[in-house]
């Protein structure tokens, strides 16, 4: 079986077609295991097998290990006597090149019942007239869908696929994450496991985009799927009672009805996506489903649903595939020009969208936009479209969890300003220890009460706005770009000054031939050339100068005089 991920579902069903009819078939989602080389694989199973059946899409002629998957079976047999190759096609789309002049059989736009035959006749075709007389063509065929079978049995007919509600369409450039897709189901359908599962990470890194590639690429494991939009806790109740007549309540019914229902039924899956606030979501917690029952899927940038099961942390986009999103919408971009696009956006997917949005709207060159996004990055994450989510832009992501901090823990907010100004990596903890470089307010007094420390900085870790590596910290450079664009110059230039106070503090004045004091200075250089490239020459800050003074002399008794 020839097919991309985004066919598994019709593979998966042509496979148990063939299964049933007698043949034996090498499918990559049954035969290859966790750990196997899959271009071995495949090329053990081109070779060893009578035929290669491909599963013909949009998706499926542009993915380049499908190529080199059909043109083996067809370099074998390019007059087609042989018939090792058969062509099912899943959807409209023209096939290209050497595909063209191969009969395809087509599956979609017919019922399951003829799709069968149409599989299993294209497998043992034997040129000549039946054995029996064909059906008469006036006849009506078969109507309805089947319904699905239970977990374990026979793949789902693919237009069978399961009710959805509220569900987002499909998006048009989903890349990548493999590995994290067959995470998510090997939990959701684990047998005995408690089936809540709960992505976890900042926002913007892809969570809802991922579960919307989960849902259509394994639609066959479930009859209903539910999507619950929860960012605002006071619209989740309405959410869910137009949910409701899918499991057969009324729009009455009570929310946490609605949950236990969707919960008790077999081959069910309810989404809360972008959930918030934790505290809004506990009513729900005695109500996870039963192992075999239906799941449970939360989606959000907090900490804090381990009670519920187990959590994912979705990191950000290996570089490669974040180059990925860029070219394979613009083909002709350059790599390097990809690259560095996607290294100056941190990986961040949302970005990389939000910039082939713009380069797609205003045709820019893509080394001017770089240079753009070098320049000025905080004044560029306002712009460009996001296919499938107008409106969703970089600039607004996190305002919603600042606000919440401002409200909650202000001290939290003055402390992730602070960090916005410092270098992204590895900002040392022990750098804020000392209440007296503080003006005076609520991070001053939290510094000073460990307790309350602890709970500033946990709560941007817990918003995902912060990463936590036992005494460093890491903010992603977008987060940092996007706190700094919403600061006053009035509130830059005090927390500018704070830092110059707090590094003044920290760093030895003797440098000059004086290894000793080199090694505390090779750790803060990183953060005291952010505050300065940050800070405007002639700010009044008391000891700006200083700083600037004894920075210059490290870097000359290190032989970096352009530095």
């Amino acid at each position: 079986m020839s097919y991309t991920g985004k066919d598994e579902a019709w593979a998966k069903w042509i496979a148990w077609t063939l299964i049933t009819a007698g043949y034996r078939v090498v499918i990559q989602a049954w035969d290859f295991g966790p750990g196997s080389n899959f271009v071995h694989e495949m090329d053990q199973a081109a070779r060893s097998s009578a035929r290669t059946v491909a599963v013909l899409s949009t998706a499926y002629l542009a993915s380049g290990f499908a190529s080199a998957e059909w043109y083996a079976a067809w370099r074998n047999d390019p007059l087609g006597r042989g018939r090792k190759l058969l062509v099912f096609r899943v959807e409209d789309c023209d096939p290209p090149g050497l595909l063209g002049p191969i009969a395809l059989v087509d599956l979609f736009g017919v019922d399951r019942e003829t799709a069968r035959d149409r599989v299993v006749e294209a497998a043992g075709f034997q040129p000549g007239p039946p054995d029996a007389e064909p059906a008469f063509p006036g006849a009506r065929p078969a109507g309805g869908s089947v319904v699905g079978a239970a977990v374990g049995a026979a793949p789902v007919f693919p237009p069978d696929l399961p009710t959805m509600g509220s569900v987002p369409a499909r998006l048009a450039h989903f890349v990548g994450r493999d590995t994290l897709l067959d995470e998510i189901h090997t939990r959701l359908t684990a047998a005995g496991s408690v089936a809540v599962t709960a992505l976890a990470g900042m926002g913007g890194v892809g969570k809802t985009a991922l579960v919307v590639e989960y849902i259509h690429r394994h639609a066959e494991s479930f009859d209903r799927v539910g999507w619950v939009p929860a960012e605002q806790p006071e619209l989740i109740d309405g959410y869910l009672a137009g949910l409701a007549a899918v499991v057969g309540l009324t729009v009455e019914a009570e929310p946490a009805v609605v949950v236990a229902a969707w919960a008790g039924k077999p081959r069910s899956l309810l989404v809360f996506d972008n959930v918030d606030d934790p505290d809004s979501f506990k009513k729900f917690k005695g109500l996870r489903p039963s192992p075999g029952a239906g799941r449970l899927l939360v989606t959000s940038r907090r900490r804090g649903f381990t009670a519920l099961g187990a959590t994912v942390t979705v990191p950000l986009l290996p570089r490669v595939e974040a180059m990925r999103m860029l070219t394979d919408r613009f083909p002709g971009l350059e790599p390097t020009a990809a690259d560095r696009i996607c290294a100056l956006l941190g990986d961040l997917p949302l970005a990389v969208e939000q910039a082939a949005g713009y380069l797609d709207q205003t045709d820019a060159p893509p080394e001017e936009y770089a240079d753009l996004l070098a320049d000025q990055l905080g004044d560029m994450l306002a712009d460009g479209d996001v296919a499938d989510r107008p409106g969703v832009t970089v600039a607004a992501l996190w305002d919603l969890s600042v606000r919440h901090l401002r409200g909650e823990r202000p001290a939290a907010v003055e402390l992730l300003e602070l960090w916005a100004l410092c270098d992204p990596e590895k900002i040392l903890l022990g750098l804020f220890a000392d209440p007296g470089g503080f003006d005076d307010g609520p991070l001053k007094d939290a510094v000073g009460n460990r307790a309350e420390w602890l709970r500033t900085v946990g709560a941007l870790v817990g918003y995902s706005l912060a990463r936590r590596d036992q005494d460093t910290v890491d903010v992603h450079r977008l987060v940092q770009a996007a706190t700094r664009r919403a600061m006053s110059g009035e509130v830059r230039i005090a927390r500018a000054g704070t830092l110059v106070r707090l590094l003044r503090g920290v760093l030895p004045a003797g440098i000059e031939r004086n290894p000793d004091a080199w090694p505390v200075w090779r750790v803060y250089l990183p953060h005291v050339t952010a505050v300065l490239g940050h800070t405007d020459a002639d700010a009044a800050i008391d000891g700006l100068s200083w700083l600037c003074d004894r920075t210059g002399t490290y870097l000359r008794e290190h032989a970096q005089p352009a530095a």
